[in-house]
């Protein structure tokens, strides 16, 4: 459970003038989470002078207000209203949310906002730093039953950043296999918790391929509706 103070925390630039961090939009009840979609950074910076942090951490919990409040901003930036990733997204979680009553949080390995990962390498050591950690801390005070990670990148960045905290050296991902590859696997892997519980991990290729339908994630679809009720969830 991530409690308002915590929230703030997480979201605080850690150098004046960047951008808040963003350590997750949430798609329903804060309190009835255990089900994390995980991106490698997300794509839209929100900065103070845009709004202050109480608003901000209230829009994180607010999926819908979230997602419009996206959009303006690309409206504003002569851009369409959704990214080709955003729409695969958003058709996806409105999939997945037929599937089950839980909340759903999407997050990223790194929660430091950037137009694109070559630009969030390009930022200061302890920004990148810091957007590893709040994806740790998130992980360590949810610890949700399932992880659906999309793009290569994010997967080898999942055990990179899980091996630096010291406590899942247990993972073991073979990030040479191709990410076709990993969406076969059910699941790619399990993380043991520190408190003795379990998570499972699926992969799937990047949501920019995923299109209004969804049509070649069809398979994988089936693997997350299979481990759903595994874990029955």
């Amino acid at each position: 459970m991530i409690v308002k103070e915590q929230l703030k925390e997480m979201c605080t630039q850690s150098i004046t003038d960047k951008a808040y961090y963003r350590p997750y939009i949430c798609d329903g009840d804060i309190s009835n989470i255990d089900i994390f979609f995980v991106g490698i950074n997300p794509a839209t910076p929100i900065y103070a002078n845009d709004m202050d942090l109480d608003k901000y951490t209230q829009l994180l919990n607010n999926y819908e207000k979230f997602i419009e409040y996206y959009k303006s901003i690309r409206l504003k930036q002569a851009k369409t209203e959704f990214s080709r990733t955003r729409l695969g997204i958003n058709s996806f979680m409105y999939w997945l949310r037929q599937q089950t009553n839980l909340s759903i949080i999407e997050t990223n390995i790194n929660a430091y906002p950037t137009a694109n990962l070559k630009q969030l390498k390009s930022e200061p050591k302890e920004i990148i730093e810091k957007g590893k950690n709040v994806f740790q801390q998130l992980l360590v005070s949810v610890q949700p039953k399932l992880i659906i990670l999309h793009g290569k990148d994010t997967v080898a960045n999942f055990s990179e950043v899980l091996h630096m905290a010291g406590v899942y050296n247990d993972i073991n991902i073979d990030i040479s296999s191709k990410i076709e590859q990993m969406e076969e696997c059910l699941p790619l892997t399990s993380i043991n918790y520190p408190n003795g519980s379990m998570g499972q991990v699926l992969a799937c290729r990047h949501f920019m391929y995923y299109g209004k339908n969804g049509d070649s994630f069809a398979k994988f679809r089936e693997n997350v509706q299979l481990i759903l009720r595994q874990l029955s969830l």
